[in-house]
């Protein structure tokens, strides 16, 4: 079935790119004057100007009634001499057709233009004046009525279906024009009439070509070569081999294979090479669905792993076999080569032609081609015909994706051998070395994802400007203000020793800054993917503290266990066109570094144990900025802080809180952390008090033992008296030495009061006790037979303390055994209330110290 298309009448202007201002068609009409106008027409670009105009609607009393200007990303409306820009929200492209229509209303005061059917924008413009009764020429912007032309504005391309209306076209009018629909009635200029033509000429198009949208898909025939090789190339193009996914999808792609040029075998984007008739896709890894087999197929096993389409549909083939292949794009793509040094950015933009099968040609915007020429690539200036560099097919055979060009002509001023990356990627994808593009996220991300791994290669996360000092601090981003760095610490582990007065302390500790001096590439919002090789470390300024009350010389280090970050906070900077490569590259100044260290340190405490084991200890762990003084360099207060993630319940220790103060006031950054703990006392109770206080109890228990057997009860109470005694030992005068002396001082009581006790009964105490027989003396007989008689002597007088006793224990009784008694229970009496007021007064004042 052979389909008949409409040919359409193409103005083609300055193919050659060469720019002048001797190259234009004239209506042979002119309009009506009229208060509202409407101009559209529709146009493909060869080479674009600085700024390209397309057509002016002139007139003797204003010669810019209506000019039509287009950039790359841009349009430029003039009504009645008035210039106003416009955003597009498509770059435009070099050999693709596009609609384009201004309109003004004069109710609303409003123009509008819109670009393939779409509104890109409205402008306001109030004016009283009528359009004058106006000449559209096309190619040239006119300064004066249908003269003084200039070429650096004039149009290289093709243009077609032009019309003016001296009214508002609507949205749907205009709409159905850029679909290639009926012109709106009531044109006062209209395509089909007489142009007058100056170095211009018609062709006949068909309708199909000129109505193709930017968007439609389109395939890229290339010459026999083995499925890897095709694989690639359709990669490097941005597209895939394709891959049936239904019957319908099938036939179109035979019938793209029955176009010229024909096509009648070509391969198709899977293989089994994984698992033998299972078919994966390659260009996204999903199984292969739909299957049409040709005659006597499948039947190659492991030694045929391919598939080829033919026009019986699918057949297994060997993958090293060369056929032709059919590429599928999805769109027409926009091209770049980054590395040359453009002023210009559509210098380095570039549209793919495929003129013929296995020939490609990449059209520059404004004066550039990449074509294939002998065996190799030539990038040339199309209007001078001069080569600038070329690529022989043994460095590629393509030449998308980064390749070295061997440079002819002057470019950066170096020739030589220079990288060139010639990509068809968008700004948010990754250009692969062959050319492929993958998301640019994963570039650096530690997972291969480009086909030749590239993608993993030359990871260098930070550089440095020349000249860059990694000795000296960073400027602040303030002139004239020092750098502040955020000290964060993390306490993991605590432990206090009170023999050796030292706090072991385990911690993580984190500084961050800023340098303005660094760039940073390929940075991922995940900080972890961010970590500086420790291969860096040293050639980049980072913060030191010294640690103050340590035991010896300590100070942070930036070593092998050290992690240094770089965190993302800011957006990247435009691409480089310059620079051969895909990178997002993000400024010192918006994202910060920092260093993370494990570190376990013995601070120095100054216990008070005064109160032990009622004591609260304050520790500190003190530091001091040893990378420059505070001029420079100082801590940063309102972010610096500290947290203890570790247990709550230490051996002997409750962590009950730390804290961090910051001081920029000395010579030196000052940072403090203050470690707050208290004595579990439970330890301190079952081993000490509780222990003593039964030995009292037992030592308080022998005044009841029976009083006939003194040594027993003396026993007791030495026993106890000696148990109370071996406690564990203290090196300070503390409270719980208070306690011992009071255990030691109430058994000494009891003591005492055994010995009261057992005197009162044996009568020692009292006046009953001083008639004890008195001794006699032997004298010898003299010599008369008499005995002589003994001296005189004067009554025994009682000793004060017996008078004392006696009357303090005196409880009176008619025998000498029953005041003896009597005595004895007066003594145990006192000792049993002696004792417990004692151990009461004494608790009293000792609990109410030490809460207090």
């Amino acid at each position: 079935m052979v389909v008949v298309t409409t040919a359409v009448k193409v103005l083609v202007l300055q193919e050659d790119g060469v720019m002048s201002n001797q190259s234009w068609a004239q209506s042979t009409t002119t309009t009506s004057p009229s208060p509202s106008a409407s101009a559209c027409i529709r146009f493909k670009v060869f080479f674009f100007r600085p700024l390209t105009h397309v057509f002016s609607l002139t007139s003797r009393e204003q010669s810019r009634e209506i000019n039509g200007e287009i950039f790359v990303d841009y349009v430029r409306p003039i009504v009645s001499a008035a210039f106003y820009f416009l955003g597009i929200s498509n770059p435009l492209q070099v050999l693709t057709w596009y609609h384009y229509c201004l309109t003004y209303d004069h109710t609303a005061a409003q123009i509008s233009a819109y670009l393939d059917g779409d509104l890109q924008g409205v402008i306001s413009r109030n004016t009283s004046r009528w359009f004058a009764a106006a000449t559209l020429v096309l190619g040239q912007y006119s300064l004066e009525y249908l003269s003084s032309f200039t070429g650096p504005r004039s149009f290289s391309g093709q243009l077609t279906q032009a019309g003016v209306w001296g009214r508002t076209l609507t949205d749907a009018e205009v709409a159905q024009m850029a679909d290639c629909g009926p012109f709106p009635a009531g044109a006062s200029i209209r395509w089909d009439q007489e142009w007058i033509l100056s170095n211009a000429s018609f062709v006949d198009l068909p309708e199909d070509e000129i109505c193709e949208k930017k968007t439609k898909s389109s395939y890229v025939k290339f010459a026999a070569m083995p499925y890897e090789a095709a694989r690639m190339a359709c990669a490097g193009l941005g597209g895939n081999l394709p891959v049936p996914d239904s019957l319908q999808h099938a036939l179109e792609i035979i019938e793209a294979m029955s176009r010229l040029p024909v096509v009648k075998i070509t391969w198709v984007g899977a293989t089994d090479d994984l698992q033998e008739g299972v078919y994966v896709k390659a260009h996204n890894g999903e199984v292969m669905a739909w299957f049409k087999w040709g005659s006597n197929d499948p039947n190659g096993l492991q030694w045929q792993n391919c598939l080829v389409m033919e026009p019986d549909f699918l057949h297994d083939y060997p993958c090293h076999v060369s056929r032709e292949a059919l590429c599928f794009l999805a769109e027409q793509q926009e091209w770049t080569l980054k590395g040359p040094c453009e002023e210009d950015t559509a210098n380095y933009k570039y549209s793919l032609k495929h003129p013929e099968k296995g020939k490609l040609v990449f059209r520059g915007y404004y004066q550039y081609e990449i074509v294939e020429e002998e065996e190799e690539w030539v990038w040339r200036n199309v209007i001078t015909d001069t080569m600038i560099a070329r690529m022989s097919f043994e460095e590629a055979r393509w030449p998308m994706g980064r390749r070295n060009w061997t440079i002819e002509s002057e470019v950066c001023e170096r020739k030589g051998v220079q990288v060139l990356q010639l990509s068809s990627c968008t700004g948010e994808e990754y250009t692969c070395r062959d050319g492929s593009c993958i998301p640019r996220v994963q570039r650096c991300d530690r997972r291969p994802d480009c086909h030749d791994e590239s993608d993993e290669q030359e990871c260098q996360l930070v550089r440095r400007p020349v000249g860059y000092h990694h000795t000296l601090p960073p400027p602040s981003s303030v002139p004239g203000s020092p750098l502040f760095v955020g000290l964060k610490m993390k306490l993991v582990s605590l432990s206090l020793s009170d023999k050796d007065s030292y706090l072991e302390v385990t911690y993580h500790l984190n500084m961050t800054w800023i340098d303005l001096r660094l760039r940073f590439y390929n940075l991922k919002a995940a900080s972890r993917l961010n970590q500086v090789p420790v291969t860096d470390h040293r050639s980049v300024w980072t913060p030191t503290l010294t640690l103050i009350n340590v035991r010896g010389t300590e100070r942070t280090r930036v070593d092998d266990e050290a992690i240094l970050t770089v965190h993302r906070r800011g957006h990247p900077l435009d691409d480089d066109l310059s620079v051969p490569e895909d990178a997002d590259v993000y400024l010192g100044t918006e994202n910060h570094l920092s260093v993370d260290r494990k570190y376990t340190s013995n601070f120095l405490c100054d216990l008070n144990l005064e109160l032990y084991p009622f004591d609260i200890q304050r520790c500190f762990m003190e530091m001091e900025v040893l990378s420059a003084a505070t001029d420079f360099v100082k801590l940063q207060e309102h972010v610096s802080e500290v947290a203890y993630v570790g247990a709550e319940l230490l051996i002997e220790y409750t962590v009950v809180s730390v804290g961090l103060r910051v001081n920029n006031s000395h010579t030196m950054g000052e940072a403090e952390v203050e470690v707050v703990l208290q004595r579990r006392v439970g330890y301190p109770i079952i081993s000490i008090y509780v222990p003593t206080v039964i030995l009292l109890i037992l030592a308080y228990l022998s005044l009841v033992f029976r009083r006939d057997n003194f040594e027993t009860r003396i026993m007791s109470s030495l026993t106890v008296l000696l148990t109370s005694t071996s406690l564990p030992k203290t090196s300070y005068f503390k409270m719980v030495d208070v306690w011992l002396l009071f255990c030691i001082s109430l058994i000494f009581f009891v003591i005492v009061f055994h010995v009261i006790i057992d005197m009162a009964g044996d009568g020692k105490l009292t006046s009953d006790f001083s008639k004890i027989p008195t001794p006699s003396k032997v004298f010898p007989i003299g010599g008369n037979g008499k005995m002589p008689s003994p001296p005189l002597s004067a009554p025994r007088q009682r000793e004060p303390r017996q008078i004392f006793l006696t009357r303090l224990l005196s409880a009176g009784g008619d025998t000498l055994e029953e005041r003896r008694r009597r005595m004895s229970d007066k003594t145990f009496r006192y000792a049993l209330i002696f004792i417990p007021a004692y151990f009461s007064l004494f608790n009293v004042i000792y609990w109410i110290y030490i809460f207090a």
